[in-house]
């Protein structure tokens, strides 16, 4: 199949671009912005049958002026001075007139004395808004309220920012829209670098830019509108990593090509027969990785938790699209542009020159058993530091520092109980006004009060009907910290769920949706991660036709993802003192380093696998294939792993984790696992690494060859005298990966 497909876009390579270009047009053209469907609210992606969701439920159907959400204006004087009496009275005037300033979606103000700091420093301006965080519609109103707030306050020597989880939410997509382009930029950079200095070629140094370009906007496209289509939104992470996986991926794909392609040309090959059989033996490769990958991202579609599964479809969407281009566009550009493509490139060395890399293939054939005990040794001592892993629900501590939102945040912590910025709503509804009797709701008031958590706790609502009340309580540590979560989910929950017989109490807000959140993501875990395995370890399977095998790189890859996650934690846990990394970062982690990591050891074993086929000991199959495959692998993760760390230009935490992670997990892929680890191995399994496949029947006819090798040679020292010992010794060289010619015929 991949014979006649190289042949095919190889023998039409002006046709095969025609149709390129003529369906991105149509798909960019006709598609709506990826803007559109994105949603920076983390808890707009929880499913219903969580707690939270339901209070907010709740609250919009009881209380529809308090269904939307509320922000903060943390009103100051410039000068930093107390709030003189005359100045309160212009925080009653500015909270009037900004009610009245005809911005939409903002449905009223409120402020007293009682949102007066107890330093007398600071008055809170409550804002509350149609809708939820995220939503376009209150992106708009957040904005109109920044652009409204320094009219209102010329002249009057206050200020105010704004602050909570609607104009967190901006932020947040602002951030990672301004991350987008810092992380476009730095990554076609790096790749042009690269390339260049590897390769020396200024073609292949801009082609996989211009063309993973192209394909990038079709993916953002095609996913834009399947999200319309389908009706979901995307997270703002799928942007930044459409970025990376894109250029990563892509790029990789690309050097796995070009590098076989001059191999060959090396070994004296025509440039078409070279690209044909480049594009053959690659394309198997590059397929099998791709299927890991997309099977990986497609276990994200088992995700509950919204955020984590509308990423499957992008990244799917993107490696399908890549692996398209990979076996179809590039080989066409190739086609057309002959040797020429590594101008002004020098003579390469000469096919079985020796190199860095055979070097080290022939160590490792020789002494499998040292590299493995070396450095998996190495791994699962930095894997036990993985178990240390905090997880981080804090959105506000995600953001650059000098986001608005943040710098009225550290402004109000300054002068506030820390709760104030993200209240907890308890919502009580019952079918009868009867249930809700004044006395029992100021009970469960006076009882929220002294529970531990606690720090205020406002007068309770009623609605009209008499059949729901509202009660806000403000916590005492920051709302999105890891004690927080602890208080809600624990002595909060419990005080409020089943407290009146007859009614339903839920606990809502912003801390209760991050309960909600690790409560999905932990579910996550449990079902992604086996889900993930099993379905790369069929893939691995089919491809290698084997199964001891795939056992072994999927223990490779998972050491590997340990490892990586304990680096982490040593890095920004315990050097860098944060309390905890993103709650993302072990999934997307797990899925991305297992993924890749795959990618690179079914490079090598496929080659593995080519060299025994062409009759080599296991032990010279090994050398070969590092020889050859060890500075492709190398070259790929370079890449990868630098448009990767590109994500720690952005300011926000998350990227600069997730990027850190991503990075090291490549390294250690591509210049441990797949260089080292996996080959060494399949050296010490020999034959029966490829069990039970067609490659370890081999392991009888050689046992075979062996016994009747060590009979003709007894025979033959009983007729010389020699010794029985010299028997045994050229019995040990017949297992010697540098064994004889004989030796090499079983």
């Amino acid at each position: 199949m991949f014979a006649a497909l190289a042949r095919m876009v190889t023998g039409h390579p002006w046709r095969v671009m025609a149709v390129w270009v003529v369906a991105s047009v149509a798909i960019v053209v006709f598609s709506p912005s990826i803007s559109s469907v994105t949603n920076a609210n983390s808890a707009s992606f929880l499913p219903s049958h969580y707690q939270s969701v339901q209070a907010q439920a709740a609250v919009a159907k009881s209380f529809p002026k308090q269904s939307g959400n509320t922000d903060l204006l943390v009103v100051q004087r410039a000068d930093g001075a107390p709030l003189t009496a005359a100045d309160q009275q212009e925080v009653t005037k500015f909270a009037t007139d900004l009610t009245h300033a005809g911005i939409t979606g903002l449905t009223g103000t409120f402020t007293s004395s009682t949102l007066l700091s107890p330093n007398g420093k600071a008055q809170l301006v409550n804002v509350n808004l149609q809708g939820q965080p995220g939503e376009p519609a209150v992106n708009d109103a957040v904005k109109a309220i920044r652009a409204e707030v320094p009219g209102q306050l010329a002249g009057t020597g206050l200020t105010a920012g704004l602050t909570g989880g609607s104009a967190i939410a901006l932020d947040t997509s602002n951030a990672f829209a301004k991350a987008e382009n810092i992380i476009a930029i730095a990554t076609i950079l790096l790749i042009v670098i690269l390339l260049g200095l590897i390769f020396r070629s200024v073609l292949i140094a801009v082609l996989p830019v211009v063309l993973i370009g192209l394909i990038h906007e079709v993916a953002t496209s095609l996913v834009a509108a399947l999200a319309h289509a389908a009706g979901f939104n995307v997270g703002t992470l799928l942007g930044p990593l459409l970025i990376v996986v894109l250029f990563g991926i892509g790029t990789d794909y690309f050097v796995f090509l070009v590098f076989r392609y001059r191999e060959n040309l090396t070994k004296g090959q025509e440039p078409m027969a070279a690209l044909q059989h480049a594009t053959e033996v690659v394309g198997e490769v590059i397929s099998s990785s791709a299927l890991t990958v997309i099977a990986a991202f497609a276990a994200l579609l088992l995700s509950s938790l919204g955020l984590l599964r509308t990423l499957a479809p992008g990244l799917i969407i993107s490696v399908a699209l890549m692996l398209l281009s990979a076996l179809t566009l590039v080989p066409a550009v190739l086609a057309l542009l002959g040797r020429a493509v590594f101008w002004p490139a020098h003579r390469q060395k000469p096919a079985g020159a020796e190199t860095y890399s055979s070097k080290i293939g022939k160590y490792v054939g020789r002494h499998p058993g040292r590299i493995v005990a070396g450095y998996g040794g190495v791994l699962l001592v930095l894997a036990v530091a993985a178990f240390g892993f905090r997880a981080n629900y804090d959105e506000v501590g995600e953001l650059p520092t000098s986001s608005p939102s943040v710098v009225a945040y550290d402004q109000m912590q300054r002068d506030f109980p820390a709760g104030y910025v993200g209240p907890t709503s308890v919502i009580v509804t019952s079918d009868t006004s009867t249930a809700l009797k004044s006395q029992t709701i100021t009970d469960l008031s006076d009882t929220l009060r002294h529970t531990q958590g606690v720090a205020i706790v406002a007068p309770p609502q009623m609605n009209a009907s008499g059949t729901a009340a509202l009660i806000t309580i403000s916590l005492n540590v920051n709302p999105y910290s890891g004690q927080a979560l602890a208080d809600v989910q624990g002595p909060i929950r419990s005080a409020a769920n089943g407290s009146i017989p007859g009614a339903t109490v839920l606990v809502g807000g912003a801390t209760s949706q991050s309960v909600d959140i690790r409560n999905a993501i932990n579910h996550d875990l449990a079902l992604i991660f086996p889900m993930a395995a099993v379905i790369i370890a069929v893939i691995l399977g089919l491809l290698l036709r084997a199964v001891i095998g795939p056992l072994y790189l999927l223990l490779g890859v998972g050491l590997g993802f340990l490892a990586t996650l304990g680096i982490l934690v040593l890095i920004f846990q315990k050097a860098g003192g944060l309390a905890g990394l993103d709650f993302s970062i072990p999934i997307v982690l797990y899925l991305f380093v297992v993924a890749i990591g795959t990618d690179y050891n079914i490079l090598m074993t496929a080659r593995v696998r080519e060299e025994l086929r062409a009759g080599k000991e296991p032990a010279e199959a090994v050398g070969l294939a590092i020889a050859h495959g060890a500075p492709t692998v190398a070259a790929a993760g370079i890449i990868l792993a630098g448009t990767f760390a590109s994500l720690l230009l952005t300011g926000i935490t998350t990227l600069t984790e997730l990027g850190s992670g991503v990075a090291i997990g490549i390294i250690v892929a591509a210049f441990v696992m797949a260089p080292r680890l996996v080959p060494a191995m399949s050296g010490m399994r020999r034959w029966h690494f490829w069990w039970p496949g067609s490659l370890d029947h081999r392991t009888a006819e050689h046992t075979h060859h062996l016994h009747l090798h060590d009979r003709g040679r007894l025979e033959r020292v009983g007729r010389a005298g020699t010794t029985v010992d010299a028997v045994a010794q050229e019995r040990a060289i017949g297992a010697n990966p540098a064994g004889g010619p004989e030796d090499q015929q079983g």
